[in-house]
């Protein structure tokens, strides 16, 4: 209930009331004045509620929502579709494990922990990916509504739901009997403060959430048209310096020629946060996996933890809710993990090609008249609000087939070998990423999803010609060191097929690839070790280039020398490397990529390997590649340098503070404060091992075995009520707090039953 005092009505009043208190004790020896000291202080305490009346109304609805609908352990709950009873524990890490006597009963009993735990956040993402958020959520959610109306992710849902092999209906059905009876048990505490009911879940809503993913992973819109402004507006051997694709393309003689003046300030769009993760796996006694993904951060948080036992089985590991799917986990045969494939799922095409058609959808908002869209389709494909240099554009994405949902992945939760976990994949399509699958013995990292078949060598603005078959799909079988790392780089051969589009550069691959072949002996706590490493290879060049360039009496050039190679909260030198880096970019980069703003006015230069083409500028020591007017290169790094430090520079970890803030505090920022976690600092950065920056981070981490699950870390509890011991339980290790920081453990356990209801078990057995 802490949580409470930090409304700020209550942080006002409490402690206005606790000072017209001790000032009125002090002053008993005078009771007309001490009198007149409550007097004032209750009057004040009237005024201020007076004044802020709207929303102290507002923070009492809260408080009234909160209140009414805290967590409590249930006694047995009846789910009229299982089969057998299914039991029911959580221990003191808030974790639900469930043992039921099939699978199914299993995943039924997931999603009522899930329903039960998440559900205004199962129901917020099918809202958001329909288009239909705004009927709650008001005005605010509008510009939302309308770009996923107009991305037409619901019918693609329906369409794929109509097309389910029927193992995957029966999984999704019976997850959704589960989320119904605990929608019929509870409703959030969300929910009750907007005054709604969270309407049936089902079989489709599954469908959707998993499209909804696939869009965050894939949508790659902005590098496609960036690439294709860029090719048309600077020549081929200039285009293929700046652009991602091929680390061998050498600057061009002649690229001082197409140096421009100073671009804005907003064209190098620099370390923009995209999905991705890490994932290993070393042989140790047996093979370790190690996986940590990285992605949006928030509360509640956007993983859930999975343990489900079943004859013979014992399933366990992070799942995104609203889906039953183990994303990273073990069945106790096998463990695997995924990260993002970044894959090539996206093309723009002229529109027209199978004739246009308009419709107009309303929108639904809450309070406020209905706000119509119109949505423009070529066949199936969404067209583009935004012309592509003038032109036209439709949108072929892979989401929009039916096999992008096809929801075949979950199978991995039976395979028992390396083998039938490979012949699960080829069979899939599904989500594209990259899966790192071991069992006792064996290993191997493939490339799953569907995929658009782009033969190797032909241009990235050439559409696909059709997708690619399960055993096309690339893949490295038992790789002879006995180490395979996925980090969302080039890490699987492109020989005959082109998947990826604008990869990552690599940095954190080569670290984690680094630790490993360098140690002598695998662990579990080695892997939970690297997990958390925040060695910054990435600004060692910069930090070499500003070094020759300063002075050798200059403070920052000391400070750089010293500086350890670590994205650590307490360096200093660090923060100055990622503002010079910054400043560079910009500097050098934007001169080139101007010009692109005349063909497109919102172009954005947004690539991840912009180190190469900005490195490859400033070590040829030219001028003449650099800004006009530049006399001397390492004058102009150290004036780069002045630039970003105008005063003592700050430690990294009161630039890179890390908090998790909750839906609501869009609808109300006041909120935040009790029902988001306070920004901390934190050690790491995008291109370290240990991501973390503010709105971004890995999302869960953890280590498996092929038989265990042996450590996983969260940045958030398993709940999504702020007045659940398990709300934040697990964000203090999750974040590396000093264990006087972490919050004493509570014994929490809850021990009940899932039952059918009668009826169904005679329709089971009839004796």
């Amino acid at each position: 209930m802490r949580r409470l005092w930090l409304l700020p009505t209550a942080r006002v009043v409490g402690a206005a009331s606790v000072a017209t208190v001790v000032l009125a004790g002090g002053l008993l020896a005078w009771p007309w004045v001490s009198a007149a000291v409550v007097a004032a202080g209750a009057a004040g305490i009237a005024g201020y509620v007076h004044r802020n009346r709207g929303r102290v109304a507002v923070e009492l609805r809260m408080l009234r929502a909160l209140k009414d609908s805290v967590p409590r352990c249930p006694d047995d709950v009846e789910v009229p579709t299982l089969t057998a009873p299914v039991r029911v524990g959580s221990g003191d890490d808030g974790v639900t494990r469930i043992t039921a006597q099939t699978y199914h009963d299993a995943v039924c009993a997931l999603g009522h922990a899930m329903g039960r735990d998440r559900g205004f956040q199962l129901d917020l993402m099918r809202r958001t990916g329909s288009g239909r958020l705004a009927e709650v959520w008001g005005r605010a959610a509008v510009a939302s509504d309308t770009e996923y109306r107009r991305l037409g992710l619901a019918e693609a849902a329906r369409t794929a739901t109509e097309q389910l092999a029927e193992p995957e209906r029966e999984l999704l059905t019976a997850f959704a009997d589960g989320v119904n009876a605990a929608f019929a048990q509870a409703t959030p505490f969300e929910c009750r403060f907007l005054s709604y009911r969270p309407q049936p879940w089902r079989v489709e809503d599954s469908v959707l959430t998993s499209l909804l993913l696939f869009h965050s992973l894939s949508w790659n819109e902005q590098a496609k048209r960036a690439e294709a402004v860029v090719r048309r507006a600077l020549p081929a051997s200039v285009a293929d310096f700046f652009l991602p694709g091929d680390a061998t393309s050498a600057r061009p003689a002649d690229l001082a020629r197409h140096r421009g003046e100073a671009g804005a300030a907003d064209l190098i769009a620099l370390d923009r946060a995209v999905a991705g993760s890490n994932c290993w796996i070393a042989k140790g006694d047996e093979p370790l996996l190690a996986c940590d993904l990285h992605l949006a951060l928030g509360l509640p948080n956007v993983l859930y933890e999975v343990d489900l036992a079943w004859p013979g089985t014992r399933l366990r590991g992070l799942a995104s809710p609203g889906l039953p799917v183990v994303l990273t986990g073990t069945n106790g045969r096998i463990a695997w993990g995924v990260t993002n494939l970044t894959a090539d799922v996206l093309d723009l095409v002229p529109a027209g090609q199978d004739g246009l058609h308009t419709r107009t959808e309303r929108i639904r908002v809450r309070g406020g008249k209905p706000v119509t869209v119109d949505i423009t389709t070529d066949g199936t494909m969404p067209v583009s609000e935004s012309p592509l240099c003038g032109e036209k554009v439709a949108i072929r994405w892979t989401g929009h087939d039916p096999r992008a949902a096809d929801l075949r992945f979950h199978r991995l939760a039976h395979a028992r070998n390396l083998d039938e976990a490979v012949a699960v994949l080829d069979d899939a399509h599904g989500v594209a990423l990259n899966v790192l699958v071991t069992d006792r013995k064996r290993m191997a990292h493939l490339a799953t999803g569907l995929l658009p078949r782009r033969p190797a060598g032909t241009s990235r603005t050439e559409p696909a010609d059709g997708h690619l078959t399960g055993p096309e799909r690339p893949r490295v079988v038992d790789p002879t060191d006995g180490i395979l790392v996925s980090a969302n780089e080039a890490a699987l051969p492109e020989d005959e097929f082109r998947i990826g589009l604008d990869l990552d550069p690599g940095h954190r691959a080569r670290r984690i690839r680094t630790v490993l072949s360098a140690a002598e002996r695998h662990d579990a706590a080695g892997m939970h070790a690297l997990q958390h490493d925040v060695t910054a290879e990435l600004y060692l060049p910069y930090r070499d280039l500003a070094i020759a360039a300063l002075r050798p009496t200059d403070p920052v050039r000391s400070l750089l020398r010293e500086w350890d190679g670590t994205a650590a909260t307490d360096s200093r030198a660090f923060g100055v490397l990622v503002r010079l880096r910054e400043a560079l970019a910009q500097r050098v980069l934007a001169p080139y990529l101007a010009v692109c703003r005349e063909h497109e006015p919102a172009f954005r230069y947004p690539f991840r390997d912009l180190d190469r083409p900005l490195l490859a500028i400033l070590h040829a020591r030219d001028c003449a590649l650099l800004p006009a007017g530049t006399t001397d290169v390492d004058g102009f790094v150290a004036d780069c340098v002045r630039a970003v430090v105008r005063e003592r520079p700050a430690k990294w970890g009161r630039l890179n503070r890390v908090g998790l803030g909750h839906p609501f505090a869009a609808l109300a920022p006041w909120a935040n404060a009790v029902l988001g976690l306070r920004a901390r600092q934190q050690a790491g950065m995008l291109h370290s091992v240990r991501t973390a920056v503010p709105g971004f981070g890995a999302a869960g981490r953890v280590v498996v075995t092929a038989g265990d699950l042996v450590t996983a870390e969260l940045p958030a509890g398993q709940s999504g009520h702020p007045l659940s011991p398990h709300y934040a339980d697990r964000h203090a290790r999750w974040a590396s707090l000093p264990s006087s920081s972490r919050p004493r453990a509570r014994r929490t356990g809850c021990d009940h039953e899932l039952r059918p209801h009668l009826t169904a078990l005679r329709e089971v057995d009839p004796n």
